[in-house]
């Protein structure tokens, strides 16, 4: 069973909480990680500006994989997050063009989605140790 939490992302005391800011969250692991859809301001990946990062990401059938270490350094260079479909599997060969295409995430083990610059969406579809200190540390709106 899946949990999905939904939250602004300004926060109470007014300030934005990025993506940088979220995957602070979540604890260190070796999921592979997929950026499926983006739009947002700073530096892509690989010295990639955001609009090239933006256009590969459309191209790629299983999105633009990375690893934590890689995701966390990129999230570190996005100053604002506009759009994002970002999805975790325990197994790139989890990533099936096919499914993702359809938007069936059944066999990633988190979703994160970022709406209009303003929501943020975290669905575990998969508990685990890390998904679940994830959750506890949400916050609640």
């Amino acid at each position: 069973m899946s949990k999905r939490l939904e939250f602004r992302m300004q926060d109470a005391q007014g300030g934005v909480i990025g993506l940088d800011g979220l995957l602070s969250l979540v604890g260190d692991n070796n999921w592979v990680w997929s950026v499926l859809d983006f739009d947002g301001v700073g530096n892509g990946p690989s010295g990639l500006t955001c609009a090239e990062f933006r256009d590969t990401v459309g191209s790629l059938p299983q999105g633009y994989v990375m690893s934590w270490p890689q995701l966390r350094e990129f999230a570190a260079g996005v100053q604002q997050c506009f759009d994002l479909l970002l999805v975790a599997a325990s197994d790139r060969r989890l990533l099936k063009p096919d499914r993702l295409a359809v938007d069936d995430f059944s066999d990633c083990l988190i979703v994160l989605t970022a709406d209009d610059s303003t929501w943020w969406t975290v669905e575990v579809i998969s508990e685990s140790e890390v998904s679940a200190d994830l959750v506890r540390s949400l916050p609640r709106q």
